[in-house]
């Protein structure tokens, strides 16, 4: 149901507020790029400084943009039970998926884990993608309450992050349904997908999807000459995006590229002068790079 290269979206801002026209333009430009998807609200999406009013426009926007040419999916990030409950009724009715993360900060058990998933997944008939991001979270899934929240009817993906890559072999043999692991660390997607992974939410298919896509199509197929070439290239593209705090660094390649405004909510801000020369330098690397 989910495979393929998802970027986890930005959020355009212009004044302080959502720049819409500039999300419009990203969002046209993704959806005819090769991706298969694109999560919306996440994390990377500044979704902790949205309101929900502006939750439910940016989702509204993306779905009615991308024309069913890519899967919508919207980020479902708090550590209330709650208020995703209230983020699930607010854009459930629109996309193809609801990406959960782990209720964050609090650093809830295992048992409460699972209690949070059962009540979201009784909440909407659409299909829930768990989002398990230990550095981010505090606290990871572990393979038993993995197991039981698998098995509530609409759990069908997990975005994993936890960086041991063995799960996307280990975990994924002993289901008993169909369900895509899906990766959200760009520097290690290839070996998550050696090992079993189907796809990658990732942040550098923002500045690069079409290089991305072609990896990963060259992958699938066992053109190994190709990727290897195209694995190396966006190589550095990888750690670029994380060398301070996300989404700034993509905020700003998205921003020389004429999509949007380099502008964020406090506390984040944009990057610095000289990681602003290194994207520079990469993505005049990559301009003549055939596709």
């Amino acid at each position: 149901m989910f495979s393929g290269y998802i970027p986890a979206v930005v959020t355009p801002f212009k004044d302080g507020k959502i720049d819409l026209q500039s999300f419009e333009k990203y969002i046209d430009w993704l959806s005819g790029s090769g991706v298969n998807g694109a999560v919306v609200c996440g994390s990377t999406g500044e979704s902790l400084a949205l309101s929900k009013d502006e939750h439910l426009e940016l989702i509204k926007t993306a779905v009615r943009v991308a024309g069913r040419r890519i899967q919508i999916i919207g980020g479902v990030i708090s550590s209330s039970t709650k208020h995703c409950l209230e983020l699930i009724e607010n854009s459930a009715e629109y996309v193809d998926g609801l990406l959960c993360i782990c209720p964050f900060y609090i650093k809830p058990t295992q048992k409460q884990l699972m209690d949070h998933f059962t009540t979201l997944s009784k909440a909407t008939d659409k299909p829930i993608i768990l989002y398990n991001n230990p550095g981010r979270v505090g606290i990871s899934l572990g393979k038993d309450a993995f197991d039981q929240i698998v098995a509530l009817k609409n759990v069908r993906a997990i975005k994993e992050c936890a960086g041991d890559l063995s799960r996307f072999t280990l975990w994924r043999k002993d289901l008993k349904k169909d369900f895509d692991f899906l990766t959200g660390n760009d520097d290690s997607a290839w070996a998550a997908l050696a090992m079993g992974a189907v796809g990658v939410v990732s942040v550098s298919a923002n500045v690069c999807p079409q290089l991305c896509v072609k990896a990963f199509n060259a992958f699938k197929a066992g053109d190994f000459a190709t990727f290897g070439k195209l694995r190396d290239i966006l190589a550095p593209l990888h750690s670029l995006m994380f060398s301070e705090p996300s989404p700034a660094p993509a905020k700003y390649a998205l921003s020389k590229m004429g999509l949007m405004h380099d502008e964020l909510r406090a506390p984040l801000s944009s990057i610095s002068d000289d990681l602003r020369l290194r994207i520079d330098a990469f993505m005049k690397s990559v301009e003549n790079v055939e596709i």
